[in-house]
């Protein structure tokens, strides 16, 4: 490398940390760089691996496709040493009949990357190579990032290419392969158990079944569910995509006396299998396996086990009842903030038997005061018309519902946050909903995540072939840290 052309630039990473890089102002004479591998997250189709674009074959079955299923695709080129890059060059497949969305970044160490492509369309024009030129960047490791295209969520790329300046680095004499991670969808395996495609370390489940004859509704704890457990009548890895399915009746057993109806379902356990802390505390005092609002006490606050929180699924709804009263035909509950008594959100879907589309829109059940309902998708109305921008079953969607605190003076307000993402990444984003009035931020008060398929149906004349199901394809939560007892 030639000292004389090196200045200093600052680089900033996504993250916002600045670091030094260094690049050359020149190259004294450009040529094609050698990319010593690809790889990606192992998500690709069958035989269309990433190591096809780098194997100088332009026809379009050697090429890499891998499909955004709710979020982008990676595809990882490292250089082999240290180069400065001048231009990519990228052969689309289909190119000259759609464009794709992409973006490009670079780095030194494949950690620390900087964008040097922002997102943007290729050219939709040709299926040869378009090129793209860069300042002179140091790099040894490129990322493409693909969105898909304006056709389709897939991402496929014939063939890539760089172009600079630096060390010559030897074609390697055998491909470094990904290992493709599955025959389902999001990388999941069909073949393996809820607890082995999922980390169900955190959540305990409740069926609709009694099989021990007590009289309530049977449930499964974290280790046993983390280590496979399984029930092919509600419970279960979807053969075709991988994705954990849950399964319910209307005829199914209850959890308790006061409960109306049946469910599939999950239940937040930060406790993560440690049995040393009970399920809750029954004077309603939190404990370290639930967790509560920022606008709590602080006593409240140190005994729990996080403060706030957010739940993320992305699903498919597959089937809902069709028959039985009419305010209970079609309706699931898919998600919850369940309370010590009550539920500061209950998310539904609901397709009626006319319509083509389900609506969704969640309740809020304060402690104190009277249950509100929030429509997000279509009507929740017993005699709704098809909303023409409603959710078929079967489509795969996700949703995220957040609890955090909002400072108002010296206050904090809760602050319910919920939000749709179709499969095309457009997004119904609810107004925050205030919860000062709810009666939650209180002492003797707590929270637990829930997910899943709650039937809201106890009426069918056909219980067991009338039912709910529904499909979960990724599904986690976090909470933000208690505060340390004592501390400021």
């Amino acid at each position: 490398m030639n000292l004389n052309l090196i200045k200093y630039i600052g680089v900033i990473t996504a993250s916002g940390v600045a670091l030094p890089a260094y690049a050359q102002d020149a190259c004294d004479s450009l040529r094609q760089l050698t990319i010593v591998s690809a790889t990606d997250e192992g998500l690709y189709e069958e035989t269309h691996g990433p190591e096809n674009t780098i194997d100088g074959d332009m026809d379009a079955d050697s090429r890499w496709s891998s499909e955004s299923q709710g979020g982008p695709r990676t595809l990882l080129l490292d250089l082999g040493a240290e180069q400065n890059l001048t231009s990519v060059q990228i052969a689309f497949f289909k190119g000259d009949e759609r464009k794709t969305k992409f973006a490009i970044e670079t780095s030194l160490d494949g950690e620390a990357f900087q964008t040097v492509i922002p997102e943007q369309q290729s050219g939709g024009t040709t299926g040869d190579f378009e090129t793209f030129e860069l300042d002179s960047i140091p790099a040894q490791f490129m990322r493409l990032t693909g969105f898909g295209n304006e056709s389709n969520n897939w991402n496929s790329i014939v063939e890539i290419a760089a172009f600079g300046c630096g060390e010559q680095v030897e074609v390697p004499e055998q491909a470094v392969l990904t290992e493709r991670r599955g025959r389902g969808m999001f990388g999941l395996d069909p073949d393996a158990t809820p607890g082995e495609n999922f980390d169900l370390s955190g959540w305990y489940m409740t069926t609709p079944a009694d099989d021990d004859g007590d009289g309530i509704s049977d449930s499964v704890y974290e280790n046993e569910l983390a280590a496979g457990w399984t029930d092919p009548r509600y419970f279960f890895t979807d053969a075709a995509t991988g994705g954990m399915v849950f399964r319910t009746t209307p005829s199914g057993a209850k959890t308790s006396a006061n409960t109306n109806y049946t469910r599939s379902e999950l239940r937040g356990m930060i406790r993560r299998g440690d049995e040393s802390i009970s399920v809750r505390r029954d004077d309603g005092f939190p404990n370290a396996n639930n967790w509560v609002f920022s606008s709590a006490p602080k006593a409240t606050q140190e005994a729990a086990g996080g403060v706030d929180g957010i739940m993320r699924a992305t699903l498919a709804v597959n089937q809902v009842t069709r028959l039985g009263k009419d305010y209970q035909i079609g309706r699931v509950i898919i998600g919850q903030i369940h309370a010590k008594d009550d539920e500061p959100i209950r998310l539904y879907y609901r397709k009626l038997p006319q319509n083509k589309y389900g609506s969704i829109y969640y309740a809020h059940e304060p402690a104190t005061g009277k249950e509100e309902w929030i429509e997000l998708i279509g009507s929740r109305a017993d005699v709704a018309p098809n909303p023409d921008d409603g959710i078929a079953l079967d489509e795969v969607f996700s949703y995220e519902i957040e609890v955090k605190g909002k400072q108002e003076g010296d206050a904090i307000i809760p602050m319910l946050h919920v939000k749709i993402i179709r499969d095309d990444g457009s997004e119904v984003i609810a107004e925050p909903f205030d919860m000062r009035d709810s009666g939650f931020s209180i002492e003797d008060e707590f929270m637990y995540f829930k997910a899943g398929a709650y039937t809201q149906n106890n009426s069918s004349p056909d219980p067991e072939m009338d039912f709910d199901r529904v499909t979960f394809y990724s599904l986690d939560y976090e909470h933000g840290a208690p505060p340390v007892a004592g501390g400021n």
